[in-house]
């Protein structure tokens, strides 16, 4: 994601992110959030920069964005087994299989490489968006979709081409992004605090959907089969929204720090990394169910749709640094060459 990491809210007191969660739209059962085991630690080496998560569930393997690079792990091996290298601003991934391909975009650029998934070479590079950041693959225009920061736009790209084939303005920072399967896009408006619902056919801004206590939206989680939305805020807080209205329907605590999102479908539940060192859930009802401790500076994520692993990212913190400015925030300092891969697998 664009914001670097001093910019959320590590250090705030808990009791600035305490109070009563707004009420849902109807009452559900309490549930227990799943009992989470760290079963594996993978050294990813220098340079002690990261950003997005993401799990390929096809081929088992997590790509991390590592400041020039994509490191790639093999999650059934536990190993790092090579990396798409010469990226100028490594963000966000989006493995496509089926053609033997990884697309990463590289925000300083404003390109997106499309890397062979085998070799890691390169096959082919793409003028996207200025400050390319977050990236998804919507099915059902068979796009691959990078997001602006800066720019405030959405790139179109055709991965049978690899061209770009059009251009949206979302109005604002983009930030986090889901897609529902059926052409229907949701992307975090950082910088205005807001949804935007978009046609991915179109494409087109279909609804601004604005966000009540969840200043500076990031993570964002999708839940299809009841059509809510999980939306991960910096201060503590995750909001909760129906598809179906946009409308708001639940604020629960999670940690402090958030910058990722991802839904569980095995176990129904909402995760947020949070750079606190914790993993927030809240249930597919909307409820919160606590928070469960990683290790500090783990804010970003990916989860194994398959039987709820959680993948977060962080390194050995040796300090907190003094704000760049007066009024900032502080912010952690890592170890050099430090960078680990945790996986998280849930109980219950």
């Amino acid at each position: 994601m664009k914001t670097s990491f001093h910019r959320h809210h590590i250090l705030r007191l808990l009791g600035a992110v305490l109070g009563t969660a707004l009420p849902l739209a109807a009452p559900a059962a309490r549930l227990a959030a799943p009992h989470y085991t760290l079963t594996a630690s993978i050294s990813l080496g220098a340079p002690t920069r990261w950003d997005y998560v993401t799990f390929d569930p096809a081929t088992q393997r997590v790509y991390v964005a590592h400041g020039t690079q994509v490191t790639v792990v093999d999650t059934r091996r536990g190993a790092v087994i090579g990396s798409l290298a010469g990226i100028d601003g490594a963000h966000g991934i989006v493995p496509l299989p089926a053609r033997g391909e990884v697309f990463a975009d590289a925000g300083k650029a404003g390109t997106v490489i499309v890397f062979d998934a085998t070799t890691y070479a390169r096959r082919a590079t793409i003028a996207a968006v200025g400050d390319a950041d977050g990236m998804i693959f919507d099915p059902a225009s068979d796009r691959v979709v990078v997001l602006g920061g800066n720019s405030a736009a959405a790139g179109f790209i055709d991965p049978g081409t690899d061209r770009l084939t059009a251009t949206l303005g979302l109005g604002g920072s983009p930030e986090g992004v889901a897609v529902d399967g059926v052409g229907r896009m949701y992307v975090n408006i950082e910088d205005r605090d807001e949804i935007a619902f978009v046609d991915t056919r179109a494409p087109r801004v279909i609804a601004r959907w604005k966000l009540r206590g969840c200043a500076d939206p990031h993570g964002l989680a999708i839940d299809p089969a009841h059509r809510r939305l999980f939306v991960s805020c910096p201060a503590g807080r995750m909001a909760v929204v129906d598809i179906a209205t946009g409308r708001q329907v639940g604020l629960v605590p999670i940690g402090i720090g958030t910058d990722g999102a991802g839904f569980d479908p095995v176990h129904g539940v909402a995760l947020s990394s949070d750079g606190d060192g914790t993993l927030g859930i809240v249930a597919d009802d909307g409820r919160g169910l606590g928070t469960v401790a990683t290790e500090a500076g783990a804010r970003t994520m990916a989860v194994d749709p398959k039987n709820g692993r959680v993948f977060v990212v962080t390194a050995t913190v040796k300090g907190v640094a003094p704000a760049r400015k007066p009024g900032g925030r502080k912010r952690f300092v890592f170890v050099p060459g430090t960078v680990r891969l945790l996986v998280y697998t849930p109980r219950g």
